[in-house]
């Protein structure tokens, strides 16, 4: 059969709800592989060219003390240190230990007392840029002024001593690559599930079509009819021998079928919605004209519609009860 205009219009799918879970998954493969790929062929900035947060900065190391301050986090204890770089200017990096082990030679002269130890070369370590936290830049002043005997250093006049922007080890380009597959991996789930929430809909619409394709021809002519009881908002069609709804899912109940039917109230604290339980011979029910309940006109169209159920369906319980629930069961 050709597909009418009614049945065709509420059976048409939705494409705009394809395209956006489409759009979002191929956002999420390909948009993540290319950020790692951008971020692995990233050259290391100089953290004295630095000035702001997240950027993967690279400096040479000369000298480094021992840690001043660390910070228990759930996974490791981070430490803080002062390093001075080849040009004699001083940072503050968060050091890892095997990054620390690295710099072992130059902390031994740092603190050596031979004078004719030779100062080893300068080691380049990686890591991302960050502001220095306040609580670390007060630990700071306090070793400064009580080890360092620079007794003027202050909160005025820190970023004239120490660079603002510390250098962290402890984050790599691998940590951020890793981030980044979690973050679009995330995004990509959400599309393909928009997508397969998609296909579930239509393929639960072609169940529909397809189960009741002997008379579809005789469900559009009552569509067609002129004493057809349309509600728009409910996204019911009642016809002279069937209820057409297509809430989410179109779902044909014939009316001779009914042998119960109800009201459902959803609600979180207050009622927020309410909907039709059908309940048919088969013991099958099906839920139709949900309709969240915002204000007294669309209350007024819920209850129109139930009414008209309710006079359609003369042979059928009404209403919800412990009794009626009984009768079904037993029949």
């Amino acid at each position: 059969m050709k597909k009418s205009s009614i049945l065709s219009q509420i059976a048409k799918p939705n494409k705009v709800l394809l395209i956006i879970g489409i759009v979002i998954a191929i956002i999420g493969l390909f948009g993540g592989g290319l950020l790692s790929f951008l971020i692995s062929n990233e050259d290391a900035t100089n953290l004295r060219k630095v000035d702001e947060e997240g950027i993967y900065s690279e400096i040479d190391v000369a000298l480094v003390t021992s840690y001043f301050a660390t910070l228990e986090t759930n996974s490791s204890l981070e430490k803080y240190y002062f390093i001075t770089d080849s040009e004699g200017y001083t940072y503050i990096a968060k050091i890892d230990d095997e990054t620390f082990a690295e710099l072992k030679a130059n902390y031994d002269y740092n603190y050596s007392t031979d004078p004719t130890l030779e100062a080893p070369d300068a080691v380049l370590i990686y890591g991302m840029s960050s502001e220095i936290p306040e609580d670390i830049k007060n630990f700071a002043i306090e070793y400064l002024q009580e080890n360092l005997g620079l007794e003027d250093v202050n909160n005025d006049n820190f970023n004239n001593v120490i660079y603002p922007f510390l250098i962290n080890t402890y984050v790599s380009k691998t940590d951020t690559i890793i981030d980044i597959a979690i973050i679009f991996g995330i995004i990509t789930v959400i599309g393909l599930l928009i997508i397969m929430f998609y296909m579930n809909y239509q393929t639960k619409n072609n169940k529909v079509m397809f189960k009741y394709k002997s008379i579809l021809d005789s469900i559009e002519e009552e569509l067609q009819s002129p004493d057809v009881i349309s509600s728009p908002l409910c996204k019911t069609y009642i016809t002279t021998n069937y209820v057409v709804s297509y809430n989410k899912n179109i779902n044909i109940v014939n009316i001779s079928d009914i042998i119960w039917i109800y009201p459902i109230a959803y609600q979180q604290g207050l009622i927020t919605s309410w909907s039709i339980c059908l309940v048919t011979n088969d013991k099958n029910s099906t839920y139709i004209g949900k309709l969240n309940i915002t204000n007294k006109n669309k209350e007024i169209t819920f209850n129109e519609l139930y009414e008209i159920l309710l006079r359609k369906t003369p042979n059928a319980l009404h209403g919800y009860s412990k009794e009626n629930k009984e009768k079904i069961e037993d029949k």
